[in-house]
């Protein structure tokens, strides 16, 4: 806390100098060349200058997603200062400044919600997004709990698209990179009467060839076979006060994406009583008797009404989505049949939600702002037919499971109401008030059936053969915002705000011998601001932030088994800085730093790998000890980023130039702080050409130029450690047309 109070004392200082120096810098420089753009974002649930929300947000345009070379969500930390995206087995996991869980199944939502036009994704295996038609994406940092409710107990990623125009539009491109990877998109926009428009983006990506071979049959992994997306919006626009717009959006992804034995640490890979050690190959190499493939396929429609009521503005939001997806892993790492999930013969994992948002809010001026309305949510995830299969010598072992044929399911029902006031008390001075009351209950039921070697009960909590187990849990939680902000000029807004919120609790869908896990919840007060200086050429946003983190959903392990359960606190710290700088001349400068303290404040019973740190047991196996004081998961103690884009006009068209430097410090895998990613950076760059009438263009790119090997998840499991990598150097040329 006392780091804490340094850095608060450190922004209120920081904000009179500020001010002091605004006006007289601002008109020295009069007439300069070049200015930054507004950035219009709706994190309370209203559009607003991004300058004038007390919220720590990093807003990404969608030249900034060009520039950097962010293709998918999965890249948005290249741009966004304590922000770490995990990717395992075709999903994305955030962590926003340390908060994010490191599980993934049905049921488990991440405690950084997605956001796609106002619709929360609440399915993992639906959060790889293709960017192929945004307008911009918005990082909420800190709990969002007021206004977006369950599960933004970290933040939240809005991803907000492009609404149709009435002028015809259209644009193409066709790019060609290593790995014979064919990537194309189009986009086409067009009015079709008075008051209807319509677009539609389309996405295609192919990989002839992988990172890497699986050393056991010579086929090529993290390759991705197809990747298509399809999203159309139809806009209608009866009158002046009616606005309403109809979305339908489907994705269809197949993949071999693998995990990788950590270094040094892949128990099965050197037990020789399963004939290892085996030889493992270069970094993005694997030694596997399963390939890893994995498909998945999601889809949703969703429907917004807008209208104007005069003094008040009524919105009204409608969506239905669903995915499919089935995968394959290698469980033991290793090319002998010792463990597997979920082969090609295998179930998928399914998953459906509905939701409906109503909101009433403000639009007249005046000193009160406000907003209110009502969610309600309904989710059904579940294992299908997945099975999870052992083999000779393994089976034959007594009390060893065969094999166990999952069909479960978990029911999610949820409703909730919310209101926030913000009241302009003395000039200048707002203060913000919110409160959101929610009730949540989830069921639990179907069947598992297992085949044994022998007693199952001590070694497997599982039910017998054929069983079902049947669980109903429920909560009520109400979270709320407090905040105070003054704008010290028309250019400096300085803020400080407390807020609450919660992630959902649940059951494990993999054991039935285990009682629910219950909600986490997290206390975060936050101090910020935000300038823009040097005649609006500068933009200087900083926040720093203080949590406490209770009840923490924590991963152990049993029987086998990856289990989610409570039992952590943390105190969590530091400082988020972002910066963009309009130089001139069409050279501009952008960046971000973030500074992250996580540690545990209490965690009993943290499992710990074998042969580290005084832990002594079977291989394959785990002890129980304290983490207190270790590090948070997913929390580099530093990132930042730095960018630069040069445009300069030629004879015969202009060239632009874009560079991005972005850097992790090290960072742990789980809470016994034993497997970890080392530090590195990533260099992107691209160079285009456009041709005086910018209907064509051409671009030359380069993503990961320095070919760092760096790991962008880490997992700890009974037969060892693994890992799943980022992409190696790619680079490639995109030829670009538009009308």
């Amino acid at each position: 806390m006392t780091m804490f109070r340094k850095i608060t004392t450190l922004l209120m200082t920081a904000a009179p100098i500020a001010i002091g120096a605004s006006p007289s810098f601002a008109q020295d420089n009069a007439g300069a060349t070049g200015s930054l753009e507004d950035i219009v974002v709706t994190a309370q649930k209203r559009s607003e200058n991004l300058q004038d929300v007390p919220v720590a947000i990093t807003a990404v345009t969608s030249a900034r997603l060009e520039s950097a070379g962010i293709t998918s969500a999965a890249d948005l930390g290249t741009v966004t200062p304590n922000l770490s995206l995990t990717q395992v087995a075709g999903t994305i996991q955030p962590h926003i400044r340390g908060v994010g869980t490191d599980f993934s199944g049905p049921g488990v939502e991440n405690p950084v919600a997605l956001y796609v036009d106002g619709v929360y994704i609440a399915s993992g295996t639906s959060s790889l997004l293709t960017l192929n038609n945004i307008e911009r994406v918005e990082v909420l940092k800190g709990p969002q709990g007021t206004l977006f409710g369950r599960n933004a107990t970290g933040g939240l990623i809005h991803v907000i698209t492009k609404d149709p125009g009435y002028d015809p539009s259209m644009a193409l491109d066709l790019s060609y990179a290593n790995y014979e990877t064919v990537t194309a998109n189009a986009y086409l926009s067009a009015g079709l009467a008075d008051g209807v428009a319509a677009d539609l983006a389309v996405r295609y990506e192919h990989q002839g060839k992988g990172w890497g071979t699986n050393l056991f049959n010579g086929r090529d992994v993290n390759r991705t076979d197809h990747d298509f997306a399809v999203r159309s919006k139809l806009l209608f626009e009866p009158g002046d006060r009616t606005k309403i717009r109809f979305a339908i959006d489907y994705a269809d992804r197949k993949a071999a994406d693998v995990q990788h034995a950590y270094p040094g640490y892949p128990q099965s890979f050197n037990n020789p009583f399963f004939g290892g050690p085996f030889p493992l190959g270069g970094p993005f190499d694997t030694n596997s008797n399963v390939q890893g493939d994995s498909r998945l396929r999601s889809g949703g429609i969703s429907l917004q009404i807008n209208q104007d009521l005069g003094d008040v503005a009524l919105q009204s939001i409608t969506a239905f989505r669903k995915s499919r997806y089935m995968f394959e892993l290698d469980l033991d790492l290793t090319p002998v049949q010792l463990i597997s999930c979920c082969g090609a013969d295998g179930g998928p994992v399914r998953a459906r939600q509905f939701s409906q948002e109503f909101q009433l809010s403000s639009t007249s001026g005046g000193p009160l702002k406000w907003v209110a309305g009502a969610y309600l949510f309904s989710a059904r995830d579940g294992y299908e037919n997945v099975s999870i299969e052992l083999a000779a010598p393994v089976s034959f072992i007594p009390g060893v499971p065969a094999a166990i044929l999952l069909n479960n399911r978990v029911t999610t029902r949820s409703a909730a109401a919310f209101g926030q006031a913000s009241y302009e008390i003395l000039d200048n001075t707002t203060l913000t008030l919110g409160g959101r009351l929610t009730y949540e209950k989830r069921t639990i039921g179907g069947t598992e059936s297992i085949v044994a070697g022998g007693v199952i009960a001590a070694v497997h909590p599982l039910p017998a053969a054929g069983s079902g187990f049947p669980g109903k849990i429920d909560f009520t939680r109400f979270n709320y915002r407090i905040a105070l902000d003054h704008k010290f000029t028309p250019d400096i807004l300085g803020y400080v705000s407390y807020n609450t919120g919660f992630k959902s609790g649940g059951y494990n869908l993999n054991s039935s011998a285990n009682p629910p896990y219950r909600p986490e919840q997290i206390k975060a007060a936050e101090v910020g601001l935000k300038t823009e200086l040097l005649d609006r050429r500068l933009r200087l946003n900083i926040a720093a932030f203080h949590y406490n983190y209770s009840n923490i959903q924590v991963t152990n392990y049993a029987g086998g088994n990856s289990l989610i359960g409570n039992g952590a606190a943390a105190k969590i710290y530091g400082v988020d800085f972002d910066a963009d700088l309009v130089l001139g001349h069409g050279l501009s400068l952008n960046g971000g730093l973030g500074y992250l303290h996580g540690r545990f404040s209490s965690y009993d019973n943290a499992p710990y790998f074998n042969g580290f740190d005084g832990c002594v047991t079977a291989p394959g196996s785990f002890c129980t000890l304290s983490a207190k004081g270790n590090r948070v998961g997913q929390s580099p103690t530093w990132s930042y980023n730095v960018g630069a884009n040069y445009k300069t006009e030629l004879a015969q068209g202009a060239l632009a130039f874009s560079v991005l430097y972005s850097y992790s410090s090290r960072w742990y895998a789980s809470a016994d702080n034993f497997a970890f990613q080392p530090s590195y950076g990533l260099l992107n760059a691209s160079v285009q050409w456009t041709e005086p009438s910018d209907h064509l263009s051409v671009r030359l790119w380069g993503k990961n130029l320095t070919n760092e090997v760096y790991a962008t998840g880490i997992g700890e499991a009974n037969q060892g450690v693994f890992r799943h990598l980022g992409a190696p150097r790619t680079y490639g040329v995109t030829l670009g047309v538009k009308f």
